[in-house]
């Protein structure tokens, strides 16, 4: 279950499977109160305060974050180097102890992956082309392939996104969706010629065909929820986002 928490007097989010394994890895999700990523000139200096005291909180260092650009593809890269900067990629497995890395989102599905045997933790930002692209399925294969990492000991969590009853696309999008899992049971709703995919849906079952067994939705969604997070379809375009903060414990 994911639940509220505070820095500094500003909401953040968690995941409570997650925080069981705090010793190891830290993570969290910024709010509207709490937010550090935007384009708005008038919000930057309380973005930048933030993630000052967001990273402070967290004990993460300029030197230890690899910070990427996402793309919205289905790349992921493997995190060594800190401090680095890599481009073109919407996912990032760190395996070395000190390490640590911020996505955004605002509307798309955040997902992170632990291996609880190896120490090895990923963040995926799934957009829809990210998601079709298998992003959630690629990322254990990695871990598997780079980490000899078993799905039976990964955890996962799914972050706040956007809810089916607001994601509302093509029918190009439900195909490519829909070629992404084996069994696309109860993943979409179909009303008056249009459809509506359930993208946290979607990622939970590429893990779960994996052979991902526990793994922990968040409940909150940002169209809906939108007095607590950003979304970019209810706010037209908004550049506000949600990050996804996480870092290995040294």
């Amino acid at each position: 279950m994911f639940y509220i928490d505070s820095v500094d007097n500003k909401k953040i989010l968690k995941s409570s499977l997650l925080s069981e394994f705090s010793e190891k890895f830290k993570h969290l999700f910024t709010t509207r109160e709490s937010f550090i990523k935007t384009k708005a000139p008038a919000l930057h200096n309380t973005a930048k305060a933030n993630r000052d005291v967001l990273l402070r909180h967290l004990n993460i260092t300029s030197d230890s974050l690899i910070e990427i650009n996402q793309t919205h593809s289905a790349n992921i890269a493997i995190g060594a180097k800190t401090p680095d900067f890599i481009d073109n990629t919407d996912g990032i497995i760190l395996y070395k102890p000190g390490s640590a890395t911020i996505l955004n989102f605002a509307d798309c599905t955040p997902i992170i992956l632990y291996d609880t045997k190896n120490n090895i933790l990923a963040g995926l930002h799934g957009g829809w082309r990210g998601t079709a692209g298998r992003i959630s399925a690629l990322g254990v294969k990695l871990m598997k392939e780079k980490f000899n990492s078993h799905p039976g000991d990964i955890i996962a969590a799914i972050g706040p996104c956007i809810g089916q009853e607001d994601f509302e696309a093509g029918m190009e999008v439900h195909k490519a969706l829909k070629d992404s899992v084996k069994d696309n049971e109860g993943l979409f709703k179909f009303r008056n010629d249009k459809v509506f995919s359930d993208l946290a849906k979607i990622n939970t079952r590429q893990l779960t065909e994996e052979g991902v067994k526990t793994i922990d939705t968040c409940h909150f969604k940002t169209y809906k929820d939108n007095d607590l997070f950003f979304s970019y379809r209810r706010e037209n375009g908004t550049t506000n986002r949600i990050s996804l903060i996480l870092s290995l414990v040294k």
